[in-house]
């Protein structure tokens, strides 16, 4: 990983965190999104791994979804896997992701949401690791945007973080996921404006929330009518599922 890449993710972001949580408009994206990769662990929940799990907010909802399994986040950050373990008392360890500290076939189920454009430059490491700790017929799942859609294009271009994402095109994934096992590639929202807008904007408290609400409905509205007017190809925002066979 990059010092850029270091330096923008090193600080848990509290803010970030409770948006995610508390935001009416994302919650229902949130859940959706939990059940969809909740539904890739097996019968009885399983034992999975979030690669990159920052604050925890995802593992916040995958615990909801699948109560039964086992869930363990990693982190580089310190801060983060710190925050995450006082926010959600959950199991977190530090670590990179290309060098993972677990045994070999360790879990069910490998999570990585939004980490494969951060770094970028070892996508192989990470693929690889996450196949080195999954069971036999386990499954890495991967959550990108698409880096030819417009907004990511912008988003990409402003913050030099997000620069990686312009591999992160269906093509690509499906040539990297190919290598490693059975790959199958969906789109699973249209659009990502009111995600965009949840960075600046939040979730205010008290009466700020009046003033939010009428710009998260019209982007609510704008993703509807995307969702209808553009083809699923099209889409914004992709999961990737890579399932390990028997060897």
């Amino acid at each position: 990983m990059s010092g850029i890449q270091r330096e923008f993710h090193r600080r848990a972001d509290a803010k970030r965190f409770r948006n995610r949580l508390d935001n009416p408009f994302l919650r229902p994206k949130e859940r959706r999104l939990a059940l969809l990769i909740g539904g890739q662990l097996p019968p009885g929940g399983g034992r999975m791994l979030e690669v990159g799990c920052g604050e925890g907010s995802n593992l916040s909802y995958l615990r909801r979804v699948q109560p039964q399994a086992r869930l363990i986040g990693l982190d580089f950050s310190i801060q983060k896997v710190a925050f995450m373990k006082e926010q959600l008392a959950a199991v977190a360890a530090c670590g990179e992701a290309d060098r993972l500290p677990f045994r070999d076939a360790s879990f069910d189920l490998v999570l990585c949401r939004d980490l494969l454009h951060h770094v970028n430059r070892a996508r192989d490491g990470v693929m690889s690791e996450s196949f080195r700790v999954l069971r036999p017929h386990g499954r890495l799942v991967v959550v990108e945007s698409d880096g030819r859609a417009m907004l990511n294009r912008i988003f990409r271009a402003l913050v030099p973080a997000e620069k990686g994402m312009r591999d992160s095109t269906p093509d690509k994934l499906m040539t990297l996921g190919r290598r490693f096992g059975r790959t199958r590639l969906d789109y699973i929202e249209a659009g990502l404006m009111l995600r965009a807008l949840a960075f600046p904007l939040g979730w205010p408290k008290g009466w700020a929330r009046f003033l939010v609400a009428p710009v998260y409905l019209a982007a609510l509205a704008w993703e509807w009518f995307f969702r209808w007017a553009v083809p699923k190809n099209r889409w914004s925002y992709m999961m990737m599922v890579v399932e390990r066979d028997r060897s």
